[in-house]
């Protein structure tokens, strides 16, 4: 049985996005084939509808587009899980020290209370908080804010995520869908199409 480069393409993607599972191959730059077409546009329908809101966020928090953008996209696998669907949140920020809204995930080791919001945009915002908020995440903001990928390594080192992979993932989603390019706009001038469609 043959297998095409397309399937083990696709299949990398699906391991390297994948919660703590180490990458076998990185992401193409290059344009993805008929097979992963649709999980491309996935994404870049995501990041037309929230690169201006990633922006706005960056002009207020100092916080790169580029890496919130990729945060929200590879925490809300592109606004399609079930916190993303159920409770508009998009980086998986659980219920500690919150008065808000919840929504309840049942998981192998228990049940997990994450924030719910009322709007994605809340999430974004609230997001942009806890890390500005938080005192160990503080040298990361002495970075330049074209810096993402000492600011994916940061996120990783401080503790936002588990996951041994996650400052190459966020990296990787960065450079394969040009969201750097987000890092040097001003709030009014994001909604264009993602660089991976031209």
């Amino acid at each position: 049985m043959r297998i095409s480069l397309t399937y083990i393409k696709k299949l990398c993607l699906l391991l390297f996005l994948s919660a703590g599972v180490p990458a076998i191959c990185p992401l193409q730059s290059e344009p993805f084939e008929a097979e992963t077409a649709g999980l491309r546009k996935t994404y870049n329908d995501y990041i037309r509808a929230y690169c201006e809101t990633a922006i706005r966020q960056q002009k207020k928090y100092r916080i790169p587009a580029s890496i919130t953008l990729a945060q929200a996209i590879l925490e809300s696998s592109a606004g399609q899980s079930y916190l993303a669907l159920g409770g508009n949140n998009h980086f998986g920020i659980k219920c500690s020290n919150w008065n808000g809204l919840c929504i309840y995930r049942n998981h192998e080791d228990g049940r997990t209370c994450y924030r719910k919001y009322l709007d994605p945009v809340d999430s974004y915002e609230d997001h942009s908080r806890f890390l500005t908020e938080r005192a160990h995440y503080r040298p990361l903001f002495e970075l330049e804010i074209t810096d993402y990928r000492n600011w994916a390594k940061g996120l990783k080192r401080y503790g936002y995520a588990t996951d041994p992979q996650y400052a190459a993932k966020l990296t990787s989603i960065i450079e394969t869908y040009g969201l750097f390019r987000y890092d040097t706009m001003e709030p009014g001038t994001g909604k264009i199409p993602p660089a991976s469609e031209k």
